[in-house]
């Protein structure tokens, strides 16, 4: 049996339910993908915590703490699991730290630290746009982020920093198009010689 065709079973099997109220014996396959993706999200709720007033993900667990990067990687898969909510709060709590088109990689309350990281603010911007398909464009760039400013004024700061240069290093090369960084600042999070030269 296909994938494809379980998913077909247990969509049909959804939906029987919810029309009849009641759940339609489907096939022990399908039942297994069923179980798999309840299991798979229990697991994701696992990696989302309270850290003071807001939600953060504990997306490198067990090496650190909440780590920017990570979290909204993680993110992707948490708002097409259903949890939107949660998203909204992760992203709105790390928006608020946004300076220059750069956003921490770490936060300590009210501190936020390590700027170093280039892909962050662009998965940043992935999770934007994902939680603006599930909650409405207008209305998910209308959060406020503090400081008087909206997700859509810390996005465009992004892109804007992007283009012209942040103070820390990060722009758009304007021959290519392509994003240019000091290579630690990639996901490798490493400096040579301790690793293979990244330039």
């Amino acid at each position: 049996m296909k994938l494809k065709d379980l998913k077909g079973d247990v969509a049909r099997a959804e939906a029987h339910g919810r029309k009849n109220k009641r759940v339609l014996p489907m096939s022990p396959a399908a039942a297994n993908v069923v179980k798999v993706a309840d299991a798979l999200k229990e697991a994701l709720k696992l990696f989302i915590v309270r850290r003071d007033d807001v939600k953060t993900v504990i997306a490198g667990y067990p090496w650190f703490l909440d780590w920017g990067r990570d979290t909204f990687i993680f993110l992707r898969g948490a708002i097409s699991a259903g949890f939107v909510k949660e998203a909204r709060e992760i992203v709105t709590a790390f928006a608020r730290f946004e300076e220059n088109g750069t956003l921490p990689n770490i936060i300590h309350g009210e501190t936020a630290g390590n700027r170093d990281t280039t892909d962050a603010q662009l998965w940043f911007i992935v999770a934007v746009r994902d939680l603006c398909a599930k909650l409405g464009r207008k209305k998910m760039l209308a959060v406020d982020c503090g400081g008087g400013r909206t997700l859509k004024d810390v996005v465009e700061s992004i892109a804007e920093n992007y283009l012209k240069g942040t103070p820390n290093g990060i722009r758009v090369d304007e021959a290519s198009g392509l994003v240019w960084s000091p290579s630690h600042f990639t996901w490798m999070d490493t400096n040579y010689p301790a690793c293979t030269p990244r330039e």
